[in-house]
């Protein structure tokens, strides 16, 4: 049986901001990713994602998340999708497609380089497969990556930013009271 928010938080529902950071770290003592998923309900997992992408976003914005959580990145699509934000979903996936296929999201020299080449035309990379790509193409990359990011930016600041509906967290105790995540 998978653990619910009941069962990892003693039947309390959390009321604010510190809450869901407090229910958080609860999650992450689980372990990784894979080994929560294993452990929790569907829903508590797809919560624990949520409440880690919005508070992500809020610290470092969505560059911030690719380039330093990247092990959260896989499961924001799918997590928007559910929480019925196929608008930033779509502008999410747009970014994400900017990376060449054989990038896999997870810390590692070759993730780091990806992230650097497409930070910093200046940046060294050490992967022979991203310096096979000539100055125009990673300029276009770059160019590209900073488009497609500022308007994923735009579009989540009125859902997230400070001021937005309980500061960005609305859409989590909606979910938590929608969803009955608590059992």
């Amino acid at each position: 049986m998978s653990i619910g928010l009941n069962e990892i938080w003693d039947g309390k529902i959390p009321a604010d901001e510190m809450d869901l950071a407090e229910l958080s770290d609860k999650i992450w003592e689980i372990g990784e990713l894979d080994a929560i998923q294993e452990k929790v309900s569907p829903e508590l997992f797809q919560l624990h994602i949520a409440i880690n992408m919005i508070g992500n976003w809020q610290s470092d914005g969505w560059d911030g998340i690719i380039a330093y959580q990247p092990y959260l990145v896989p499961y924001i699509s799918e997590v928007l999708v559910k929480f019925g934000l196929q608008h930033l979903q779509h502008a999410f996936d747009e970014v994400i497609a900017i990376f060449p296929d054989f990038i896999t999201f997870e810390d590692g020299s070759l993730y780091c380089d990806m992230i650097n080449f497409l930070h910093n035309m200046r940046l060294k990379v050490s992967d022979e497969r991203l310096n096979a790509y000539t100055q125009e193409e990673r300029q276009a990359m770059v160019k590209q990556y900073q488009e497609k990011l500022n308007q994923l930016e735009k579009m989540t600041e009125p859902l997230w930013g400070y001021g937005s509906p309980m500061d960005g967290w609305a859409m989590i105790f909606d979910y938590i009271q929608a969803y009955e995540v608590r059992g």
